[in-house]
């Protein structure tokens, strides 16, 4: 027994002194938050010009895809027609106006929540909340969680139910 606990205990050491060490890199938000706002950027630009294939590449295959409709959840396949039938049509999508926009990242910095408010041509004069859950896949930020809901102010929620009867 003598003979073999030396050797083994050798080798152990030799294992596990050897072994590369990695340093964690330490979030930046600074860098984080550039990145986030030129994939957002580089998505708005993909819609704008109707490249459905590029758009639908921020997306991760395993997301929820939420529209302002109850019924309008989606997996990725649900959401690819649905982008791809809106961007088939001939109607000019308007560059809407953010008036907020928000990005808040997890304490790792590998996730990040992204808020941004707006009012477009179909949804005037109720403002729009597009939230997006970003993940960092293969150093991309990708989606995988998106909602869209309209936003009426406290004071307009009676006419609206007024008017929904």
């Amino acid at each position: 027994m003598k003979k073999i606990y030396f050797p083994m205990l050798l080798a152990m050491i030799l294992a596990t002194s050897c072994q590369t060490k990695t340093t964690p890199v330490a979030f930046d938000p600074v860098t984080a938050k550039a990145e986030v706002t030129k994939t957002l950027k580089d998505m708005d630009e993909s819609f704008r010009s109707k490249d459905a294939k590029a758009y639908l590449s921020f997306f991760t295959e395993d997301g929820l895809y939420c529209g302002t409709d109850p019924a309008e959840l989606w997996d990725k396949a649900g959401y690819t027609k649905v982008i791809t039938t809106m961007m088939a049509d001939t109607m000019k999508f308007k560059e809407p106006k953010f008036e907020k926009i928000e990005i808040r990242f997890n304490k790792e910095g590998n996730s990040a929540n992204v808020l941004r408010q707006f009012v477009t041509g179909w949804s005037k004069p109720i403002q729009v909340r597009d939230v997006m859950h970003f993940v960092k896949v293969d150093n991309k930020w990708m989606i995988d969680f998106s909602t869209f809901a309209l936003i009426p102010e406290n004071k307009d929620l009676p006419k609206l139910a007024a008017v929904v009867k």
